[in-house]
């Protein structure tokens, strides 16, 4: 299929497509604002981008326009309208899997519709005029957030690009000049308009850090060109074009945890450049920097506001419970992403419990979360922590067969496997219709059956070759027999052939590449990477 595919589309699950011109499929004004409303009071959980009373004045002039019957993005503008139509393709999505698991067709049909939305969007968008605006940077920016959860990677990518070099054009990324009205130059400051800059470049930065982890891929934004701030701690209720316009009594902060997220994925993006880092560092290096970095974490932890921090989720109101929630999956996973390449190298104690705490946190929360359709489906990279935490257990079952330790007791593990059991199976039934969660399923499965039959007492085939006890430098080249040739999985004898060695010869670069396999599982053959090098012709 992926030959047939656009460059930045390939192997993402086709869109549906609608040729004719009517725009039949735009929803009446009730349901435009029904979606609105469910947008901001259900969807939008840390990735807060707009100022609510701003949009919902969009959307009038939209549907007055529509109901005119003139083009939709005649008052407002192509960026504008391309943000609605995507707010409501979220929507229209969304509410529908609130309502409990869908079978392929019901999902299909649901798609077709939020797709037709999106892709309105997107042709909107493409065609914009002139300079970029705020809104430009926006309206690419909600739709790779529909992307992302639509499991539409490669076109995400892409399209992250393209927000991108927009907050660049824009300076997004620094902090405004108060001399030069830096870039507001030539009119007045409006602080809403303000604020939505600093909001909408801290969402791309949260993005940027997850998407290079789960890409395994280096990070576009660059911490050592950003000195931009944070936005201020308040509500869309509370701004106007001149200021601050708070109550006497002041209600908790929406706008905290997309401070805290991104606080946090700047620890990750730290993670990512110094523990994993492609130069030569000697596993000692790598074990500081992760010690360092387990620390911030901690300390970060410790920062939370109580509402976010420790006060139990379930006591609170939806949106604050939703938050709460994504935070304490962003820590766990940051934890297991900073201690997880220490499990298979010899590395200290310390580091190997961190990483099993934290994945067992992680698989308990993600446990929790399954008995509630609001909040499985309330963060795109949800199924990318549940696979890294799956892993986590099953390498550890492998690795504990060949390199016993008494740091974790037989008891916890246990009770650990079959928690990841339950969990494996909340990603299988997630995985209708979504080309990526089925590859993390079948890349689980293999690891599963080797952790499984460890277990039951069967010791692992013998190593043929590795290093014992990791690395000294931890960018050698090894081969990952089972990134390379992505058809041999179901192959049990293949498998029990590879999945020793693999373990013992993994890298601290093989970890993103583990990761990103179910992105990309058929290698260019002419590509150049850690892993697979092309063939020289003639030598």
């Amino acid at each position: 299929m992926e030959r047939n595919q656009l460059l930045t589309s390939a192997g993402d699950r086709p869109f549906h497509v609608d040729n004719s011109a009517s725009d039949g499929f735009i929803p009446d004004a009730a349901t435009a604002r029904k979606l609105q409303e469910f947008y901001f009071e259900t969807c939008v959980v840390t990735y807060r981008i707009f100022h609510r009373q701003t949009v919902e004045g969009w959307m009038e002039k939209f549907l007055k326009d529509r109901q005119l019957g003139k083009p939709i993005a005649q008052s407002i503008g192509n960026s504008r309208a391309a943000i609605l139509l995507t707010i409501m393709a979220i929507a229209t999505l969304r509410l529908e899997k609130v309502h409990g698991e869908m079978s392929t067709e019901d999902e299909s049909l649901v798609l077709q519709r939020s797709d037709d939305l999106f892709c309105a969007g997107m042709k909107l968008t493409e065609t914009e005029m002139g300079f970029p605006r705020l809104e430009s940077a926006q309206a690419r920016l909600i739709q790779v957030l529909y992307l992302l959860q639509t499991a539409r990677m490669n076109k995400g990518w892409y399209t992250f690009g393209n927000a991108f070099h927009i907050t660049l054009s824009l300076g997004m990324h620094r902090r405004r000049d108060q001399k030069r009205d830096f870039p507001f130059t030539s009119k007045r400051q409006n602080y809403i308009t303000s604020e939505c800059y600093k909001r909408t470049f801290w969402v791309a930065y949260i993005v940027d850090k997850y998407l290079s982890v789960v890409f395994g891929r280096p990070r576009l934004y660059q911490d050592g060109d950003i000195d931009q701030n944070f936005p201020d701690n308040i509500n869309d209720e509370d701004m106007t074009p001149q200021g601050l316009c708070i109550s006497d009594d002041p209600a908790d902060c929406y706008i905290d945890a997309l401070i805290f997220h991104a606080k946090i994925a700047r620890i990750i993006g730290k993670v990512s450049r110094e523990v994993y880092s492609v130069s030569d560092l000697s596993n000692q290096d790598r074990l500081e920097a992760a010690h360092r970095s387990s620390r911030e974490l901690h300390e970060w932890h410790a920062s939370l506001p109580p509402h976010l921090g420790t006060v139990k989720p379930s006591t609170l109101v939806p949106s604050f419970r939703r938050q709460a929630i994504a935070l304490q999956l962003a820590y766990s996973h940051a934890l297991i992403h900073t201690n997880r390449p220490f499990l298979l190298t010899g590395g200290g104690s310390e580091n190997v419990i961190e990483c099993i705490s934290a994945t067992q946190a992680s698989l308990e929360l993600v446990n929790r979360m399954a008995g509630d359709n609001t909040l499985l489906h309330s963060f795109w990279w949800t199924h990318y922590v549940i696979f890294c935490a799956l892993a986590v257990v099953y390498v550890w079952e492998i690795q504990r067969t060949t390199r016993p330790t008494d740091e974790i007791d037989n008891q916890s593990v246990g009770k650990m496997f079959d928690l990841a059991e339950k969990c494996h199976g909340h990603l299988k039934r997630a995985s209708t219709g979504l080309s990526q969660n089925k590859r993390y399923s079948i890349i689980l499965d293999e690891l599963r059956s080797e952790a499984q039959r460890c277990r039951m007492g069967n010791p692992p085939h013998p190593h043929q070759g590795g290093r014992p006890n990791g690395e000294n430098n931890a960018n050698t080249d090894t081969s990952l027999p089972f990134l390379q040739d992505f058809d041999m999985f179901g192959s049990a004898g293949v498998q029990e052939e590879i999945m020793p060695n693999i373990l013992d010869s993994f890298l601290f670069s093989d970890w993103q590449i583990f990761d990103s396999s179910a992105i990309f599982p058929f290698p260019d053959p002419n590509s150049v990477s850690p892993t697979c090098f092309p063939a020289c012709e003639g030598v």
